[in-house]
């Protein structure tokens, strides 16, 4: 078990390089968008399109680390007053409906780009296949449960320990 933990640690941080490669993107796109309109007015062809993508991208592959390292928001002013014990239950509990919660919006996603496979929708201006871009979102949200699933996994490991 442990070395499934172990890879997808190893997917996370791949995931996390992509991230940071799509924010650059999204950065590098606008910049040259605007040089170019500014300086030839002459825009990039779907700059609009491909910063959307990239955003997209950036979110559903950063929500991994971004699990990892707690900087999700949270209503820790709450749960701050409460017992020791009493906040290990509530993440607990907020752990396992949020694990179950991205597996149903990954599984839908992965629904949503079927259809939209089948329907052959493409982006309006570039007409890039967005059926793609699900599938890889929807992966994202899988492994984003997975991540909680883990946590779930090793609270109830370090519960029966004591």
């Amino acid at each position: 078990m442990n070395s499934f933990w172990f890879f997808i640690d190893k997917v996370q941080d791949y995931m996390k390089k992509g991230a940071a490669a799509c924010i650059v993107a999204m950065a590098a796109i606008t910049c040259s968008d605007i040089f170019l309109r500014t300086a030839f007015n002459s825009p990039i062809f779907g700059s609009e399109e491909l910063v959307s993508i990239f955003a997209i991208l950036a979110m559903g592959l950063s929500l991994p680390y971004s699990h990892k390292q707690g900087v999700h928001i949270g209503v820790e002013i709450i749960i701050r007053l409460f017992s020791k014990k009493s906040q290990a239950i509530i993440k607990f509990i907020t752990n396992t409906l949020s694990a179950i919660l991205m597996a149903i919006v990954s599984w839908r996603i992965f629904i949503f780009a079927q259809v939209r496979s089948q329907s052959g929708e493409s982006s309006m201006n570039l007409q890039l296949p967005m059926y793609y871009f699900a599938y890889i979102l929807g992966v994202c949200f899988l492994i984003f449960s997975l991540f909680m699933l883990k946590d779930i996994i090793l609270f109830l490991g370090e519960n029966k320990k004591r």
